[in-house]
């Protein structure tokens, strides 16, 4: 394991992830996750997926939040992170959910945004692998949003994927 901690700035705020739970030689993807549905419910964790590498704890619950405050998850792999995570603001048949996509080692990322329901992740591979390093969806029948952006956090190896969800 590491022995120092990792220190990155998100929006301007330093962000310690205690290395105990970064492995040597593995990738890291930074995720920020920004909640801006206008029914303001928190998004909780409805499915997840990982293709290459893993998320480090869990994914966490994305309060509803105007003022810019954020939520963040670490996903990270020997090659990389390929991955995905849908949330939701519900459980009812009413309820929305957001999907984000991931792969890092490429530069993609993918969303969705939509009415819950069960999540094909071999469809969503598949939007994945076409996509680029900005994706953003407007749900048609229901307004919900997604957007998502990869880019660097300070060097070749590790990754920031930003992901805003609204409605």
């Amino acid at each position: 394991m590491a022995t120092t901690k990792m220190i990155k700035k998100v929006d301007g705020k330093e962000v310690v992830f205690d290395n105990s739970i970064i492995q040597d030689n593995h990738k890291v993807t930074v995720g920020v996750v920004y909640n801006t549905n206008k029914n303001r419910k928190d998004l909780v964790v409805y499915d997840t997926h990982s293709w290459s590498g893993d998320v480090t704890g869990a994914y966490p619950t994305v309060p509803y939040n105007d003022t810019g405050r954020y939520e963040v998850f670490i996903h990270q792999g020997l090659e990389g992170s390929k991955g995905g995570v849908v949330y939701a603001d519900g459980t009812d048949s009413t309820a929305r959910k957001w999907l984000v996509a991931f792969d890092t080692p490429n530069n993609k990322c993918y969303v969705e945004a939509g009415p819950i329901g069960p999540t094909d992740w071999n469809v969503v591979e598949v939007h994945l692998n076409k996509s680029e390093g900005y994706s953003n969806y407007t749900d048609p029948a229901f307004g919900g949003k997604a957007a998502a952006r990869v880019h660097s956090l300070d060097d070749v190896t590790n990754r920031r994927l930003d992901v805003f969800f609204s409605y």
